[in-house]
């Protein structure tokens, strides 16, 4: 299958997406851009793609501006499809880029070739979104998109941090060493629209032109601030929950109430998603390296090509060690889920012994009434009787006395038998694992 008919078949895909949230009325995008070549740069925003074409080519980097956002995401809605599918147009851009927006791909890095003018390298980024607000001196996690409803989980929140990036190098003069960088950026925010514009003021056109994947480690740095930032957000929260439960620790009694297990299983879930997110942005990195590398082995090292592995060496120390952060919080959760389970076991332990020690009390009251009791009932049967009509005189025995004793013994040892056996097979059964007999299987 050649890259057009791909590519094409991608497109259609996207846009039957797109077609079910269908709306009425949607509002334009608006892409903006800057140019920069031969250290000249300038900026451009237009209000739809039509309008890029008819513009000079912005050969430097192309973001979309919409809602406050500087680069919103290529996601397929009703809304922004037809002017993405005119971007992909544009650029050529290749059709497994549009199918993993498609799948929602956390961890990717592709690259593709059209013919012998140009090349595509790209890659998406997924990560769990940590919103903290501050609600009564406490941060907390709390979904903006559920904010106000009376029943939210605690701790929960249901958003992520997507972006997408895709890279054309495309010669323009062999010979002379020329060609044309292209940049699209879909959901990179604000400060990396910041930091590409602060260095265009000191870096060399000629290095980007030497080696296009250094723009790749100004990416890679404001996603590893990003990553940074959300971990230390979700550790803070953390760090108020863990003393919270670390201090009720001294009141076992009382602390049982006090647990907010759906928080620390939401704070849990988080750290799982977090983690895979910082794994899967540094499994990219990885494959952006050994591309880099291939693609450099053959060629004349420029001093930009050097630097370019450096920074990607030193941003992938930075990721693994925002890694690690995780996963110690991750190992401090499932530690802090432990603690507040033997806290409620010790809460349960208390009222079972408090249960037991009532027992002890009736069982002690009976045994203290148990003689009276027996000798009140038996003098009340009618085997005993006084020897007068007046009630008085000495009091009579029945010589039919000794059926009660010819009844009692021998039920009363058909019931110990019976509740021994009952506990010698309970015992094994528990010790080899088995459910409990009934009671009536045993007799």
């Amino acid at each position: 299958m050649d890259h057009a008919h791909q590519n094409q078949s991608s497109y259609n895909a996207f846009e039957n997406e797109a077609r079910k949230d269908e709306k009425v009325s949607h509002d334009p995008l608006i892409f903006g851009g800057f140019e920069w070549a031969q250290g000249k740069e300038r900026h451009e925003s237009c209000a739809a793609v039509n309008n890029i074409i008819r513009s000079p080519r912005l050969s430097w980097g192309w973001v979309a501006d919409h809602e406050q956002s500087f680069a919103p995401l290529d996601l397929p809605t009703s809304e922004n499809v037809k002017d993405l599918l005119s971007l992909y147009r544009l650029y050529s851009i290749p059709g497994s880029f549009v199918s993993e927006r498609l799948h929602n791909i956390a961890c990717s890095f592709g690259t593709c070739h059209e013919k012998i003018e140009a090349e595509y390298s790209w890659f998406h980024f997924l990560c769990k979104n940590i919103p903290v607000v501050e609600v009564g001196g406490v941060k907390r996690i709390v979904d903006q998109n559920t904010a106000g409803i009376e029943r939210q989980l605690s701790q929960s929140d249901f958003s992520w941090v997507r972006s997408a990036y895709c890279l054309k190098t495309k010669w323009t003069d062999r010979s002379k060493n020329r060609q044309e960088v292209s940049l699209i950026v879909f959901g990179g925010g604000p400060s990396l629209w910041e930091r590409f514009d602060e260095i265009s003021s000191h870096t060399s056109w000629q290095a980007i032109v030497e080696d296009p994947y250094c723009l790749y480690n100004v990416i890679f740095e404001c996603l590893y601030t990003q990553v940074d930032r959300l971990a230390w957000n979700l550790a803070q929260v953390y760090g108020q929950e863990e003393e919270k439960i670390l201090r009720s620790a001294n009141l076992p009694g009382s602390a049982a109430d006090h647990l907010d297990f759906v928080g620390l299983h939401m704070l849990s879930k988080h750290e799982i998603y977090l983690l895979e997110g910082a794994e899967a942005v540094m499994a990219t990195l990885e494959s952006l390296r050994a591309y880099h590398d291939q693609v450099t082995k053959d060629v004349t090292m420029f001093p930009s090509a050097l630097e370019t592995k450096a920074n990607f060496r030193y941003r992938k120390l930075l990721f693994n060690s925002t890694n690690l952060r995780l996963k110690s919080l991750e190992k401090r959760t499932q530690n802090m889920i432990n603690l507040s389970f033997n806290l409620v076991t010790q809460a349960d332990s208390r009222i079972m012994k408090a249960d037991s020690s009532s027992m002890k009390t009736i069982a002690a009251m009976t045994l203290v009434f148990l003689p009276c009791t027996a000798v009140a009932t038996i003098f009340s049967t009618p085997f005993f009787y006084l020897s007068s009509e007046l009630n008085e005189g000495p009091i009579r025995m029945s010589p039919y006395f000794w059926l009660i004793w010819v009844i009692a013994i021998p039920l009363t040892l058909l019931v110990m038998y019976a509740w021994y056996r009952y506990q010698s097979r309970l015992q094994q059964r528990i010790v080899g694992g088995a459910q409990p007999m009934p009671l009536q299987q045993m007799v």
